[in-house]
């Protein structure tokens, strides 16, 4: 049976001149080359002064790769 090990990074966009950016480019690949692959994300969704939810500031990304015991066993 495939184990996997998980972990996260909450990105928060910066606004610029040019729109938000996220800076995603600037570690995204390196993760990927290590083996990390992106599973799933959610939307970081600030509040108003009065609770409400006003925009999106960020994102949550999940990633996964095989174990470490599974990548040994395929060397």
């Amino acid at each position: 049976m495939q184990q996997w090990d998980y972990r996260d990074q909450m990105v928060v966009y910066a606004e610029t001149e040019e729109g938000l950016i996220s800076g995603l480019e600037n570690w995204i690949n390196d993760w990927g080359r290590d083996g990390w692959e992106l599973v799933a994300g959610n939307p970081l969704i600030a509040p108003n002064a009065q609770g409400a939810a006003y925009g999106t500031v960020g994102v949550h990304l999940i990633f996964k790769r095989p174990a470490a015991k599974s990548r040994k066993s395929k060397k």
